[in-house]
């Protein structure tokens, strides 16, 4: 089954919503109309109720209500043929992993339904293969203070700069920190970069909470293995709810080394941390839509600043081409009365022209008939 999406989340708080929690929690028999819509059997709808009820108080708050529905959802849609028989790490809300961890130790054998089995238990120490590469802005932070403590004045880290870590990694054998150590380290250096370090924290974070070391690397990770700028990526929408319990439950990744180092708690993160925790508030449903909505304020007031600019940019463009058209015509008219005058003048011109040649035709017709006869006055004297 693939994680819980920020979609679906929304979709079954809206569902939540309109069911009309008392004290934000549903009972069953608000509840009953929903769960029986999925035309699922009693035996099933019973099983997903007995999962999802972890607080056991025959009502279901919002974090219990998106586990049923998620159930339900899966094997309607057939993704699941029968509810598990125990919740998924990354189905438990990180408020209540504390309440399973200790139900199961209370247990003692791990019998208990909400413990997870041996396919999908972190306190068996059976490892999972939902390894997520995707690196979220506080791990960022977490792992460039671990980065700034352990680097030489080269930027590079060394494998054993970072020994004391190594020291407070629960249940993380030294065979899978050197195989996470050669996976960012291909051509086998004896110190790594900033970005090799962030993904190599990376993997021993993931691993010291319950996911196998891959055996290889993604192709987008591997422009950072070649010192190109590696895409952290910390706007993916991927489901980041995965809670993994172990005995680092209660734990920071690196926050005692930290603190070691340090002498404070710099760099602590809980990397159990979900999507319901993220206002950590009881009310952080109101949180959250709170900042939404003054998000979405804030956006319209930027496009009414906006179309107010543009009026003004507008109306601004409307005078100066108002200005320039007049501009135009008057030249225009101007050419148009300079242009008649000239033509007049030209007219004039050619009539006078013409008048002359016509009178110098007329001399030479005259000088021609004079010529001839003095011609014949000669040609007679000879005779």
């Amino acid at each position: 089954m693939p994680k819980l999406e920020q979609w679906e989340i929304k979709k079954y708080w809206q569902i939540f919503c309109g069911l009309k929690p008392v004290s934000k929690k549903l009972s069953k028999q608000k509840l009953e109309t929903v769960f029986r819509n999925s035309h699922l059997d009693d035996s099933t709808l019973a099983e997903v109720w007995k999962l999802a009820d972890i607080d056991e108080d025959a009502q279901l708050d919002f974090e219990e209500f998106c586990i049923a529905m998620r159930l339900i959802f899966d094997l309607v849609n057939g993704n699941i043929k029968t509810p598990p028989t125990n919740l998924p790490s990354w189905l438990i809300p990180g408020s209540k992993a504390q309440i399973l961890k200790q139900r199961g130790d209370n247990s003692g054998s791990g019998s208990s339904n909400q413990v997870a089995d041996s396919d999908d238990s972190d306190e068996d120490y059976q490892l999972s293969d939902d390894f997520d590469w995707y690196i979220s802005p506080t791990d960022k932070k977490t792992y460039e203070s671990v980065y700034d403590v352990a680097c030489d004045k080269f930027g590079r880290v060394k494998f054993d700069s970072l020994k004391d870590l190594y020291k407070t990694l629960n249940n993380v054998p030294q065979t899978d920190i050197s195989s996470a150590w050669n996976l960012v380290n291909p051509k086998q250096s004896r110190a790594v970069d900033k970005d090799q370090c962030m993904v190599y924290l990376h993997i021993l974070n993931q691993r010291s909470h319950g996911r196998r070391v891959p055996r290889s690397v993604p192709a987008s990770l591997r422009a950072t293995f070649s010192k190109e700028i590696p895409d952290y990526n910390v706007d993916s929408h991927q489901g980041n709810i995965g809670v993994r319990s172990s005995s680092q439950n209660s734990n920071a990744f690196a926050s005692g080394y930290l603190e070691k180092k340090h002498g404070s708690a710099q760099g602590r993160v809980n990397t159990q941390e979900d999507d319901f925790d993220e206002a950590h508030d009881e009310n952080w449903e109101q949180v959250k839509l709170e900042r939404e909505l003054k998000n979405l304020t804030s956006r319209l007031d930027n496009i009414d600043k906006e179309k107010e600019q543009s009026k003004s940019e507008i109306s601004m463009q409307k005078y100066e081409l108002e200005q320039l058209l007049k501009y135009k015509q008057s030249i225009l008219a101007a050419g148009q009365s300079q242009s008649g005058v000239d033509m007049q003048t030209i007219q004039d011109n050619i009539e006078s022209v013409e008048t002359q040649v016509a009178q110098l035709r007329d001399f030479l017709k005259s000088q021609k008939e004079q010529l001839s006869s003095l011609q014949s006055q000669v040609n007679a004297a000879k005779s």
